[in-house]
């Protein structure tokens, strides 16, 4: 990663040779053509990601977002938190496990804005037509390694999961990262909408609308037996398979997009991935196997003990906040999905509320003490 230089973030259509040379430490001619094509899957909304293409060679380019809105200011912060999570990714050393593309080159500007220059590993292919089918079982079992791999740097046990060890580092009880929340579960009348009679609930609607959403989602944390650094959005727009085109039992998986980077149980990941990226009659055919996977690979490479009964209360306890982040990511889910895929997704959707909506008023969450 080349040392980092916050005094000017450029726009794509700004990356020169100049650029590339000084920042990438790329040999060019000068001769190379420069191309640039935006392969965002939020339209933009999570800030600017352009593929830069120069000559045989290309990375990815990821800016700020322009929105000054309140989403927007909400963007900026989490775009620095993804900055600052390659910079720790970074600090692990070349011998660690490679979880994300590799960091060419990152700054943060005076203002807070961050951007990123990335190894280009090639975009989700069909990412709408996947999501609406679910990920193959290769598929799922490669990222589920890579997720152990990421949380066993960190996997502590004894530390509170709601203390995060580094500032920028969000926690369920993060402020902004419920505000996140709260802001998508608020259109979920809306994309409701589009469901038709297969849409949840009027009762599961209102259920969520009034549901307190701080205490849910640190219900699912307060408890676990391990805490370590989480991605915190884990769904397969957010996972890369590579090399592009293999077999998909020959590729591994890494992680991108690491906006909601945070401190919690690791089986968030785990539980958010399989419940939104499967389809849900894989999902129950196939999680105590994936489980199993997950948990092998992370205690291979942590050293702590791990059994698999508390893995799986840990991964049942992660639920209620893998729901409530998928409900609120829904608009990105079905983002480019025909309205057959749309119908198809319902289920799954029922699935997110249900899960959202387990223990909003149980056990686990009685033992989180309310704000005061």
């Amino acid at each position: 990663m080349r040392p980092e230089d916050g005094s000017l973030i450029p726009a794509a259509a700004e990356v020169d040779h100049a650029w590339i040379r000084r920042h990438l430490g790329w040999r060019l001619t000068g001769h190379e053509e420069i191309g640039v094509r935006s392969i965002s899957h939020s339209d933009g909304m999570m800030g600017s990601v352009h593929q830069v293409r120069c000559g045989d060679r290309s990375f990815v380019l990821k800016g700020p977002p322009d929105d000054r809105s309140a989403w927007g200011n909400l963007l900026t912060d989490i775009g620095r938190r993804e900055v600052e999570l390659y910079r720790y990714l970074a600090a692990r050393g070349p011998a660690a496990p490679k979880v994300s593309p590799d960091c060419h080159w990152l700054a943060l500007g005076p203002d807070g804005l961050g951007a990123l220059a990335l190894e280009d590993v090639g975009p989700p292919a069909g990412f709408a037509r996947t999501m609406a089918a679910g990920l193959s079982r290769s598929a799922a079992a490669a990222a589920v390694r890579c997720l152990a791999l990421f949380h066993a740097a960190s996997a502590r046990r004894g530390a509170d999961p709601l203390a995060p060890p580094y500032p920028w580092l969000y926690s369920a009880r993060s402020e902004a990262l419920v505000a996140a929340v709260r802001m998508g579960l608020d259109e979920l009348p809306r994309l409701a909408v589009g469901f038709g009679p297969t849409a949840p609930s009027a009762d599961t609607l209102r259920a969520l609308r009034e549901l307190d959403v701080a205490r849910a989602l640190a219900g699912s944390h307060t408890t676990a037996g391990i805490a370590s650094l989480c991605h915190g959005d884990c769904w397969a727009a957010n996972v890369l398979f590579t090399p592009a085109g293999a077999p998909p039992e020959r590729q591994r998986a890494l992680l991108i997009d690491w906006q909601f980077a945070m401190w919690g149980s690791p089986l968030t990941d785990v539980a958010l991935f399989l419940l939104s990226s499967l389809a849900p009659e894989a999902r129950r055919a196939w999680q105590d196997d994936l489980l199993g996977i997950y948990r092998t690979t992370l205690t291979e490479h942590c050293g702590l003990a791990y059994p698999a009964e508390e893995c799986r209360a840990d991964y049942d306890r992660a639920l209620p906040f893998a729901g409530l982040v998928a409900l609120a990511t829904l608009e990105d889910y079905l983002n480019g999905m025909s309205p057959a895929e749309q119908q198809s997704f319902a289920g799954r959707v029922r699935d997110f509320a249900d899960a959202g909506l387990r223990r909003s008023s149980g056990d686990v969450y009685d033992r989180v003490p309310r704000a005061v």
